[in-house]
């Protein structure tokens, strides 16, 4: 309804009524609007309001029925009103009241009784209200449930939203601490859905035996309200608990004995000792040692690898499924080493399988050496207690030890030790020898009298090796070149202790070979001297063998051969035969051509010339004595192909002049022979040069790479030249393919040809 609209609905029927009665007589009945009293707003909330008025009719004022109704607008005034119906209060006569919803929180309102009675409209005082204003949520206090070590159940309720919707809720949790601030979203929270007024959350990963501050909170988009701040101690973990004790404290280790005095309530998985050189309660995390698994209640570990004058902090451990229990910390402090120090061992009485060791310790005053001696090793450059030793059992600073049964010769190592409290000590090792024995030492000296069936052989003991020679004579034997007493033909023994001894042996084979050694005998096995060879006498024809062919050309090859044996006698000729078509040449024989060497020494070799190319020859080697001529098997040879040599040729632009042109030419084969003459042949008439119908020169070879080069002058200018290289040996000529050029343009002299567009 419009402003102006209600004022004038309200204004005009009271002008009209004053009039009225200003007008009327006394004699007829008056009608009187009632008196209307807005009374102040109830049950007031940040949407609703209750509006009341009281509505009182005059005495003798007769009025058709009323209408009660209520104008209420924001702010202070009834602009832009709006109409609400009344109610009759049947509790209070003339009491009306009127539900507003709706309305906005913290927000100013005001509003005033009216009737209306036909047309006209009375109203009562305007009066103001405010709603209540939106604010944070309000939360209940917390409680905590079903409390565990690491676990609690929270209860809250919201007694108010604030006004506004809840986005988030939950609980804010910390550690307690006296005089803290109270915990906030900030620190670890647990959220909760939004379905109920009444919510419950369980906190986890709690730590056991703690005091928790809790709150409730709520967030709607006013802010985040909290309930009041509680308290709640998780129960203690159920941990093993032990006592710890030290036995024995030493430079380098400790001796510990624990008790477990209970288990938790829980069987002990594992148990054992920790400890710190920093940390004054050790745990697991530092260094430990595993004692057992098994649930046992007392335990024993003596710690090693400490360091000696350091302080340690140390404690027991034992483990159930709850977690590490420890015991108090036990401090202790490792002792100050008892350290030695030895001397290198000496030796003396060194022998073949013994040896005498001393050695000497330095022990500082307060320091107990429980055990010394001498350890020794054939591989180990430094040997422990763990390779072979042997105690030395007397008093004193002093250690020497006599070492027996060693091996004959052998390189040991050794090394002194002394064992304290605190460990082993040793000195730097010392390497010794034995001395040992060899088997006899034996020369052979001369072998004589070589007659047809016996020789005398000589030999010498040049070392009995230590020991007593028990046995001396010769092996011999005409097959193996290093007869022994176990392979020989035949071996004899010499009846005689001297150094020199000799032996005539009968019952040899005319003309054969022997092969001769001598041998001694002691402990420890035969010694024997160097092969020598003898032949007993007998004359037969030599012996030829290794017949080569060292060098193959295309018309001559080179032959060479040995005379292994003269056969006894001089040999007055030697040689080589060789034929097309006898496979088995010899002198005399039909198709066969005899080659003497020149040669006086039993290696000799000739030069066959005058061969044919590509052809196979069969080819054996001789020696002539007063007993015969021997021959070598025959061998065959092929001789080589030969041609004339193969070159190719190139010309150098850029050394081509008007009247001189640089040439390169490359021998590609020398046809098999040697290469004797190389050069290049040039014309301006021919395009295939030689040495008949053209210019030529020679050229020196460059036996590196087989080049050759050559610059060739007085040419003409402004003139083709076809050029080629050739090159000779004993076949031939040979010519390369041809190259052409043409000399640089000049001032046209005598003989050159003309420029072009010359007349």
């Amino acid at each position: 309804m419009k402003k102006t609209t209600i004022i004038n609905r309200l204004l005009l029927p009271f002008c009209l009524a004053a009039c009225l009665l200003a007008c009327s007589k006394d004699e007829e009945p008056q009608s009187y609007m009632p008196s209307l009293a807005t009374n102040s707003a109830d049950g007031l909330t940040r949407f609703d309001a209750v509006l009341s008025g009281t509505v009182t009719e005059k005495a003798g004022s007769q009025l058709a029925s009323v209408d009660v109704f209520f104008l209420y607008a924001k702010g202070t005034s009834l602009v832009d009103a709006e109409e609400l119906a009344a109610t009759a209060d049947p509790s209070t006569e003339g009491r009306y009241t009127a539900n507003l919803s709706g309305l906005t929180p913290g927000q100013t309102y005001c509003y005033s009784i009216c009737a209306r009675s036909g047309g006209s409209v009375a109203k009562g005082e305007l009066i103001q209200f405010s709603t209540l204003a939106s604010s944070e949520p309000v939360l209940a206090e917390s409680t905590a449930t079903e409390v565990t070590e690491t676990t609690a159940v929270l209860t809250s309720q919201m007694t108010d939203n604030g006004g506004r919707d809840i986005s988030q809720r939950g609980f804010a949790y910390k550690v307690y601490e006296e005089g803290m601030p109270e915990p906030t979203t900030s620190d670890r929270t647990r959220t909760v859905p939004l379905d109920a007024e009444s919510f419950t959350g369980t906190l986890t990963g709690l730590q056991a035996n703690t005091t928790y501050i809790v709150r409730a909170y709520a967030i709607n988009s006013t802010g985040t309200g909290y309930g009041p701040a509680e308290t709640f101690t998780t129960e203690a973990l159920k941990l093993p608990k032990l006592t710890c004790a030290t036995t024995d404290v030493t430079a380098f280790a400790v001796s510990l004995t624990a008790d477990i005095t209970s288990n938790g309530g829980f069987p002990v998985s594992e148990y054992g000792f920790c400890w710190s050189t920093e940390s004054l309660v050790p745990t697991i995390d530092h260094l430990k040692e595993v004692v057992g698994t098994a649930d046992d209640q007392h335990f024993e570990a003596k710690i090693d690898n400490l360091e000696p004058e350091t302080e340690y902090y140390l404690r027991a451990y034992a483990i159930n499924e709850k977690g590490v229990g420890y015991s108090d910390a036990i401090t202790f402090k490792t002792a100050q080493r008892q350290v030695v120090t030895l001397t290198a061992p000496v030796t003396s009485n060194l022998d073949i399988t013994s040896v005498t060791l001393t050695s000497t310790v330095q022990i500082p005053a307060g320091v107990t050496v429980t055990e010394k001696g001498i350890c020794y090793d054939l591989f180990s450059s430094r040997p422990a207690i763990d390779s072979p030793h042997q105690k030395d059992d007397s008093q004193g600073s002093n250690i020497s030890v006599s070492l027996t049964g060693l091996n004959e010769g052998a390189a040991y190592f050794a090394t002194a030790y002394a064992v304290t409290r605190d460990g082993t000590f040793y000195s730097e090792p010392t390497r010794f020898t034995l001395n040992r024995t060899y088997e006899p030492t034996v020369s052979f000296t001369a072998v004589s009298n070589i007659g047809e069936t016996e020789a005398t052989v000589a030999g010498h003991i040049d070392s009995d090796g230590g020991r007593d020679v028990t046995e001396r004579g010769f092996c011999w034997s005409s097959t193996s070149s290093t007869p022994n007493l176990e392979n020989g033909d035949a071996s004899m023994a010499v009846e005689t202790t001297e150094a020199d001894f000799s032996l005539k042996l009968t019952g040899l084979e005319k003309g054969q070979k022997y092969y001769v050694r001598a041998y001694a005998k002691n402990v420890n096995g035969v010694g024997y001297s160097s092969a020598s060879n003898f032949t007993t006498a007998l004359t037969k024809e030599p012996e030829v063998v290794n017949l080569l062919m060292p060098q193959i050309g295309d018309d001559q090859v080179t032959a060479q051969a040995t005379i292994s044996d003269n056969g006894g006698l001089t040999v007055t000729e030697r040689g080589f035969v060789y034929s097309l078509t006898a496979t088995t040449p010899r002198i005399g024989a039909a198709g066969v051509i005899q080659v003497k060497s020149t040669s006086t020494d039993n290696t000799f070799q000739a030069t066959i010339s005058g061969l044919t190319y590509t052809t196979r020859y069969y080819i054996c080697a001789y020696a002539i004595n007063a007993k015969g001529t021997a021959y070598t098997s025959p061998i065959t040879f092929v001789t080589s192909s030969s041609t004339v040599p193969g070159t190719f040729v190139s010309v150098d632009e850029a050394g081509v002049a008007d009247r001189s042109a640089t040439f390169s030419g490359k021998i590609t084969s020398d046809g098999n022979a040697e290469v004797t003459e190389v050069g290049f042949c040039w014309s301006e008439t021919t395009s295939e040069p030689t040495l008949e119908n053209s210019s030529y020169q020679k050229a020196t070879l460059n036996a590196a790479d087989n080049s050759f080069t050559f610059q060739a002058t007085g040419l003409k200018a402004y003139t083709y030249y076809y050029v080629r290289a050739y090159a000779k040996n004993k076949n031939g000529v040979g010519y390369s393919y041809n190259a052409s050029f043409r000399t640089k343009q000049t001032t046209p002299e005598g003989g050159d040809n003309p420029l072009p567009g010359t007349e």
